[in-house]
């Protein structure tokens, strides 16, 4: 019966009622797109850094990450290759060879890092095939060809089938100058990537080394899901190789992508703090309204404390309404923006300085929404607070002595 009472109640003042229901949805609307959009960027560099080059998972040579030297190849590349391919989820596996040098133009030069991959296996690993903007990925019969980033073409005044001389260290000490042609310029949502490196066949690179050295060899798995069971399999098998992940990897990736639905659930709380004032005052103005009313059912009988539980029913009834409209409306506009997208494409060169794509799905992960939820219940009997207390310390005699 108090519930039933206290539903009515709500609807006594219609106008007043709608209003605030109003203004909690379009609130928390409002809040559900923005914490979408905070999501939707977070994931956005994870995932382009995952696509790039990063992959799922590395295994490097112990001690490879931190060095990063030429000496440091990893032993039992061929082996740790067909034990990940057997493994179940993983998609790709692409071994690297990477040395540290320098590209040089008739304009200028720059330090690079030259990356010597087989082209076949690192279309299943990465990305960055279909990154290709100008030319192809090593398609054609060219000897020595090479690929560069937009970037670094235009530092370099590089162009389609222009030469680039690439120069870097030989296992014995010796520097090694040798000429390459531009096969193909990729443009990723890096531009420190596409400004710092190059990418070679791993065969013509290893005829110049006189080695053919893997210090890398890039994972790539179906989904993210398996991350752990496939990183735990490959470093049992392999317990002399380190095998990490992309957050061991990027340990700032690991913070952005964990950090998400904090940022978003504190942005919502700050939203659903400002719409508490606004709850509180229309509470209390209705009590202020019903005095009389409160003052005759005390009088015949209602115990303060029901009295006290049929105005926080109210304001959770009136919060409820108002944040499911809003949870509905912004889950539909959330629905919408993240299938067709954003385009950002006006700001991509700043975005693209994070490894951002100009491209941008805002989500909201499912666990938001049960912690919105228990943040609207949280902030409803806060602001119930003040105005069930207001009425509970009426006097009824006093009380129906008001307006009359």
């Amino acid at each position: 019966m108090l519930i039933a009472l206290a539903w009515k109640n709500i609807w006594r003042s219609k106008r007043r009622s709608a209003i605030m229901i109003a203004a909690i949805a379009t609130g928390l609307w409002g809040g559900l797109f923005a914490a979408g959009i905070f999501t939707g960027m977070y994931d956005s560099i994870v995932s382009t850094s995952i696509d790039r080059d990063l992959a799922h998972l590395q295994v490097h040579a112990p001690g490879f990450t931190e060095e990063r030297l030429l000496s440091m190849a990893l032993p039992g590349a061929d082996s740790i290759e067909h034990t990940a391919r057997a493994i179940a989820g993983v998609t790709g596996v692409s071994p690297r060879t990477l040395v540290d040098g320098m590209a040089s133009s008739a304009v200028t030069a720059s330090g690079v890092r030259i990356v010597g991959l087989e082209p076949v296996k690192e279309r299943a690993a990465t990305a960055i095939a279909r990154r290709i903007t100008e030319g192809s990925f090593f398609e054609g019969s060219e000897r020595l060809p090479v690929l560069v980033g937009k970037k670094l073409k235009e530092k370099l005044g590089l162009r389609l089938k222009g030469k680039l001389v690439l120069s870097f260290q030989r296992p014995d000490g010796t520097i090694m100058y040798s000429a390459f042609r531009v096969a193909g310029i990729f443009n990723t949502e890096s531009t420190p990537f596409d400004g710092t490196t190059v990418m070679v066949r791993s065969s013509d690179l290893a005829e110049l080394l006189g080695a053919h050295p893997v210090h890398e060899i890039a994972i790539r798995l179906a989904t993210n899901d398996s991350l752990g069971s496939v990183q735990r399999q490959l470093a049992a098998a392999w317990p002399a190789a380190r095998v990490e992940s992309w957050k061991d990897l990027a340990p700032e990736l690991k913070l952005s992508a964990e950090s998400a639905d904090v940022t978003a659930a504190v942005f919502l709380g700050i939203i659903l703090l400002a719409l508490l004032f606004g709850v509180t005052n229309t509470m209390l103005m209705s009590v202020l309204d019903r005095v009389r009313e409160f003052g005759m059912l005390m009088a015949v009988g209602m115990k303060r404390r029901r009295l006290f539980s049929m105005i926080m029913l109210e304001t959770l009834f009136l919060s409820l309404t108002g944040s499911l409209a809003g949870t509905v409306l912004g889950a539909l506009t959330l629905a919408w923006a993240g299938s067709a997208g954003i385009d950002l494409a006006w700001f991509s060169e700043g975005l693209t300085m994070y490894g951002m794509s100009a491209m941008l799905y805002p989500a909201v992960h499912a666990v938001l929404y049960p912690t919105l939820g228990a943040m609207v219940v949280a902030s409803s009997f806060l602001a119930a607070l003040y105005p069930a207390i207001k009425a509970v310390r009426l006097v009824p005699s006093a009380a129906l002595s008001t307006f009359g």
